[in-house]
């Protein structure tokens, strides 16, 4: 499966000026009791876990438990309290492939609900990904042994 990275204009930490970024981020389904949501996650090899908006779980009638563990550590040494639950994610490509599979994820309160981080457990786990910069794109083969039927 093959997807084109992402084109992002922000502003250039060096001069503010607006720059063109390419990122590695996919389109899936999230499935939950009340039904399915599409978004767009950032495969991130730097992330332990995948981490979805709690409104993404609220919003599908996931129900999630709260950790009692330190939570997240995000950059610069924030701790981010998480949530989390065994969700059904499904990945498509251009071509129509898809796979689905059940994968136990995190679900944290203060994410914008357009940011999502598909880290080793619940996405990378799943596949090898090959980072091709200089095509600017991503390509994922399912790895056959991590998938349980869902």
């Amino acid at each position: 499966m093959r997807f084109p990275y992402t084109l992002n204009l922000v502003a250039s930490i060096d001069t503010g000026e607006e720059i063109v970024v390419f990122r590695p981020e996919i389109p899936i389904r999230v499935y939950g009791p009340k039904g399915h949501i599409d978004v767009m996650g950032l495969v991130d090899t730097g992330a332990d876990n995948s981490i979805f908006p709690l409104a993404v779980a609220r919003n599908l009638g996931i129900e999630t438990v709260m950790g009692t563990g330190p939570g997240a550590t995000a950059f610069g040494g924030q701790q981010i309290p998480l949530s989390s639950a065994e969700v059904v994610i499904a990945v498509s490509d251009q071509d129509g492939s898809a796979i689905r599979w059940r994968a136990h994820t995190h679900f944290a309160d203060d994410l914008a609900e357009s940011t999502v981080i598909l880290g080793h457990e619940g996405f990378l786990d799943f596949f090898n990904a090959t980072f091709c910069g200089d095509d600017a794109a991503l390509d994922l083969a399912p790895r056959a042994s991590a998938y349980q039927s869902c």
